[in-house]
């Protein structure tokens, strides 16, 4: 856990360095206290204590706790805690008296505030009971599966302007934006692909396909990712600033400069935009070439060797 609290924190500083965009998304991700780091157990290999019986979930405060999470946790934490920017909520340290403590005292020197103030003791309280339940082998989470083929439906999905199809391709259909995931995510653990849809920003940049921003003599600015084209008096490069991408063509006498730019074009809010069961289909369809088997949120939280 601490180093998961540290790959944060180093995540957090290449935030900051972002273009404006990005930065208003991390004051308003701290104004909203929306990150809910747990606390390392103070001395290593200790395990976590059973609940008391006063602790245990009732059928109503996992509803409410589950509605508080939403509001307050989600956005990090991930759809039932799954893991986002934050991690997976998921082992035996999660106890609802361990949670509690962790969502009312926050954790220092971390993105994770204090919630106390914000949220009343019983709130608090009812969060806690909501993640230890998720701990249950009974959870509903247990038996949710991806399938490849709603995988597809929604990576091809012409309906949606974020959808994969417009930017990747996939067995030679979809766009040539982004890179091909055919091959790309074939030899991937579900768990590697899973962190590659929902873990912002992406930890590495494929050089082909860096986003850069680009000014004009007339003052003009335009953010995309260049390609080749067959003129080569005119610069070419899909412009990123809405989806889907437009590809556009300027003179390159036109051009003052081009500048590298931080991050990616790729949407940062899926884990928040699409359900627990929507992501594993996702997953399900991308590793399909390699490996048809549905996908358990297991095959997701947990790495091959510790299942």
């Amino acid at each position: 856990m601490i180093r998961s609290i540290f790959r944060l924190k180093d995540e957090s500083k290449r935030l900051r360095a972002l273009p404006s965009p990005g930065r208003a998304f991390v004051v308003t991700f701290v104004i909203f206290a929306t990150c809910c780091i747990p606390l390392q157990t103070s001395a290593q290999g200790q395990r976590a204590t059973a609940p008391a019986a006063s602790s245990r979930p009732t059928v109503n405060d996992v509803e409410a706790g589950s509605k508080v999470f939403v509001t307050a946790c989600r956005i990090c934490h991930g759809e039932e805690g799954v893991g986002n920017r934050a991690p997976a909520l998921r082992g035996i340290r999660f106890t609802a008296d361990f949670v509690s403590r962790t969502v009312k005292h926050g954790r220092p020197d971390t993105l994770m505030p204090k919630f106390g103030g914000s949220l009343s003791e019983a709130e608090i309280n009812q969060v806690g009971k909501y993640v230890a339940s998720l701990q249950e082998r009974s959870a509903e989470w247990a038996a949710v599966l991806g399938n490849a083929d709603a995988g597809r439906a929604l990576f091809f999905d012409q309906t949606n302007q974020q959808s994969c199809r417009n930017c990747h391709t996939f067995k030679g259909e979809g766009g040539k934006v982004g890179p091909d995931l055919t091959t790309r995510l074939a030899r991937r653990s579900p768990r590697e692909i899973f962190q590659r849809i929902v873990v912002v920003p992406h930890r590495s940049t494929d050089p082909s396909y860096l986003t850069v921003q680009i000014t004009t003599k007339s003052g003009e600015t335009f953010s995309g990712i260049k390609t080749e084209g067959p003129d080569k008096g005119q610069f070419h490069f899909y412009d990123t600033s809405s989806l889907p991408p437009t590809l556009r063509t300027l003179p390159s006498s036109d051009i003052v400069s081009t500048k590298r730019l931080n991050g990616t074009a790729m949407p940062s809010d899926y884990a928040s935009r699409l359900s627990l069961k929507e992501l594993l289909d996702l997953v399900a369809f991308l590793r399909s070439s390699a490996n048809p088997a549905p996908v358990t949120l297991a095959d997701v939280i947990q790495e091959p060797s510790k299942r």
